[in-house]
């Protein structure tokens, strides 16, 4: 898959456009209509998104914690066959284009046989601009437009903003039903002050990209992918209330694994919310809880086998 960012020119292709924070199961019902119909249309499946998320411009207070960075919507996507992800800088200006301009833009930018979208998609100034819009607009310059209606599970829509509450719950399950995958988090491992180590834990401080979400401060069981290898993990998100350092931090012990993962990038996927974060009366009780927790976890991953 290649990425291209403010493109002014591609092959005729089948366009998907979206935010797609997350890459969930209502995202996903996009990407795999457009590869439908890219496979019968025998053109390259693209996908149109925005760079900054628009709410960061259009109203920078109510910008959500996004599900996903920028490169793992990427690697996402891939998995569904999009051949080209096409990056497109939201500014102040593209606030202000109107649904009319945008939709030309569109037309002569990718020139595309067919675009799809989700129910709710609106662009241009306002929102002003809708699908029927867009199928109209198709009609008249020779595309086909196709409206994917809305997704449910257990009854209620799937959105970014569920899986978002489900995360923060600390309702790992619910969040990975409605995105179709495990919540990850990607970053570089960064030195920190050591803590962990001092109390026979060696843990890895993994940088947290700017605006990610974060699941409920707590002790998780996780996958820890680093240099080409894949280990069982104990992973603490918080604030360290017993020994308080101010920062949100993300550290994770590889359990039975000696690594030196400082400069290294690494991925975290969440399977299991252990426990809420928690305040002990001091180092000997969070060593014995840390201790108790890593065999927790251990004990969990020793029954998926």
């Amino acid at each position: 898959m290649r990425i291209l960012r403010d493109p002014t020119r591609t092959a005729p292709c089948v366009l998907v456009l979206g935010t797609f924070d997350g890459v969930h199961l209502g995202h996903q019902a996009l990407l795999m209509q457009g590869g439908e119909l890219a496979a019968t249309l025998h053109c390259p499946l693209a996908v149109c998104t925005f760079e900054p998320h628009p709410l960061r411009v259009i109203r920078p207070g109510q910008v959500p914690p996004l599900l996903t960075t920028l490169p793992e919507k990427a690697a996402l996507m891939a998995g569904f066959g999009v051949d080209l992800l096409c990056v497109t800088s939201f500014t102040a200006a593209r606030a202000e284009q109107s649904a009319e301009d945008y939709m030309e833009e569109l037309l002569r930018v990718y020139q595309p046989l067919a675009v799809v979208c989700g129910f709710n998609f609106t662009f241009g100034r306002e929102g002003r601009g809708t699908g029927e819009a867009l199928r109209a607009y198709g009609r008249a310059h020779g595309f086909e437009t196709v409206i994917v209606p809305e997704v449910t599970l257990d009854g209620e829509a799937v959105s970014s903003s569920r899986a978002r509450r489900a995360l923060q719950a600390g309702e790992l399950v619910l969040a990975a039903r409605l995105m179709g995958h495990a919540y990850t988090l990607t970053g570089l491992v960064a030195d920190g002050k050591h803590i962990g180590r001092s109390m026979g834990f060696p843990t890895a401080n993994v940088t947290i990209a700017r605006g990610k979400a974060l699941p409920a401060y707590g002790v998780y069981a996780c996958w820890l992918e680093a240099k080409g290898a894949i280990y069982p993990a104990v992973v603490n998100v918080g604030r360290h209330p017993t020994l308080p350092e101010g920062n949100v931090t993300v550290e994770a012990y590889a359990l039975d694994t000696r690594l030196s993962l400082y400069g290294e990038r690494v991925r975290l996927i969440f399977l299991k919310f252990q426990r809420p974060e928690r305040t002990f009366d001091g180092v000997d009780s969070l060593r014995e809880q840390i201790a108790q927790d890593a065999e927790a976890c251990r004990s969990w991953f020793a029954a998926l086998r």
